[in-house]
């Protein structure tokens, strides 16, 4: 029989969750405009299009797309210093993290959709993040995806991605309604108020809905 090896692991989104994605694109946009200044309208004006329909956008792959793998490599590098030095997460994000880390038999991991590339490069350089294990999938209905991973002993063998290890509860924490689409009913969940709103009240009643980071923790201090 499988024992596993953490009590939590908790699951936590990227985009508008963890990471300040507008923050971000203003400082990509900034370092574009050292190379072409229309390219760089063209990113914002893209950004917030994509934002109002409520789908996901990769800088990255959009820029590549424009000046080619050669100049995209240098775009990045630059990208990456810049980005290091300051703080691209969102209000309590940091203090989630070090409470997880604080606890005994926990760890957490990032499990963000979107293209491979463009997530990367966000992850690796938001400070703070660098050291986190991570998941990038293309399933919009994470809470599916992590229902997969429940085997028949009623643990969840997580993915190599995410540690690979096995575990007895999950904690998840999103920014969008569908996201939580499947989520099994052992684990908790927590949507983090954004600019999506859309499904909403079709929300389970072990998802709580937050306005920041900082209720999640005091909400996880509660559970403890």
């Amino acid at each position: 029989m499988n024992e596993p090896n953490l009590s939590t692991f908790y699951i936590l989104d990227l985009d508008r969750t963890v990471y300040d994605t507008i923050k971000a694109t203003e400082l990509m946009r900034g370092v574009v405009a050292l190379h072409d200044t229309a390219l760089a309208a063209a990113l914002e004006q893209r950004f917030e299009e994509y934002t109002t329909q409520g789908e996901s956008f990769s800088m990255r792959d959009f820029i590549a797309e424009n000046v080619g793998e050669d100049e995209i490599i240098k775009i990045e590098a630059k990208y990456r210093d810049l980005a290091l030095a300051q703080d691209l997460l969102n209000p309590g994000a940091n203090e989630l993290i070090e409470y997880i880390r604080s606890l005994d038999g926990a760890d957490l991991g990032i499990l963000t959709y979107g293209s491979i590339p463009g997530q990367t490069l966000k992850i690796r350089a938001a400070k703070g993040l660098e050291d986190i294990p991570y998941l990038i999938t293309g399933e919009t209905y994470k809470g599916a995806l992590i229902a997969s991973w429940r085997g028949e002993d009623e643990l969840y063998h997580l993915p190599e991605e995410l540690g690979g290890n096995i575990v007895k509860s999950i904690v998840f924490v999103d920014d969008k309604p569908f996201s939580f689409k499947g989520l099994p009913i052992d684990c908790r969940g927590y949507l983090v108020k954004s600019v999506y709103d859309a499904g909403i009240e079709k929300l389970p009643s072990y998802v709580q809905q937050v306005t920041s980071l900082t209720e999640v923790v005091v909400a996880e201090k509660l559970v403890s």
